[in-house]
């Protein structure tokens, strides 16, 4: 099984002691023996290539193309309704219209580029989870009632050097802890940002489970489709 260095991401050889790229001690992560890590699968070692399969490939365009048919209709529908409350009473002006309706438009335009931004499958990257913590905290509101919740912070380094965070809060309510569960410190992913469940892991082959990157359900490792939406499973 390929080992990583946990401080630069460089690929180790089998008996090093420290990392030839950066000259970290290397350190050797015990598997997970949770409901996680019960299987042996020698063939789940890898990045999936699902990600340009036919199948994945028309899911995703049709998923972004259903995202732009609601901008399409979104952007320009507070413009209208404001327009059209000015013209059926006095007390709103068309100048005041056009600008209440054309700044809330412009807003969620905005809003839309910059989530586009942050799903463009450009953004991929390959990188190495360096640390994970929890963060307890709380929020106090105006009416005087607190609402305490924990952060759960996952730690990367990824391939080129650079420093990255994933935080799932509680807020309260269902803990959001999708990636903090499943991904262990040493653990090798690729962060898709293009699908809901983001982080890909690199070595399955000691899980029992594998979430399904468009609806987040766990499914049996074995499975070939996930077993909620139907969708291919990234093995």
């Amino acid at each position: 099984m390929a080992r990583f260095c946990v401080n630069c991401g460089a690929e180790l050889t089998d008996k090093a002691a420290f990392c030839g790229k950066c000259g970290s001690a290397v350190t050797i992560q015990s598997l997970n023996t949770g409901s996680l890590s019960n299987y042996n699968m020698p063939g789940c070692v890898g990045f999936s290539e699902r990600i340009n399969d036919p199948e994945v490939i028309k899911k995703i365009e049709k998923r972004n193309k259903k995202g732009r048919g609601c901008i399409i209709i979104g952007v320009p529908l507070p413009l209208i309704i404001f327009l059209i409350v000015s013209f059926a009473s006095e007390e709103v002006r068309t100048v005041d219209a056009l600008v209440f309706g054309g700044g809330i438009s412009v807003v969620i335009l905005l809003f839309f580029v910059f989530g586009s931004f942050l799903t463009n499958a450009k953004r991929t990257w390959d990188g190495i989870v360096v640390d994970k913590k929890t963060k307890n905290r709380s929020r106090r509101f105006r009416d005087g009632e607190v609402q305490h919740y924990t952060d759960y912070i996952i730690y990367f380094r990824t391939d080129s050097g650079k420093k990255k965070i994933s935080v799932g809060s509680s807020n309260g309510g269902p803990d959001y802890r999708d990636y903090y569960d499943y991904l262990n410190v040493g653990d090798r992913v690729r962060y898709h940002p293009n699908l809901s469940f983001s982080y890909e892991k690199y070595d399955k082959s000691h899980d029992s489970a594998i979430p399904c990157m468009f609806c987040k359900t766990m499914n049996d490792i074995q499975n070939g489709r996930c077993e909620a939406c139907d969708n291919l499973l990234f093995k």
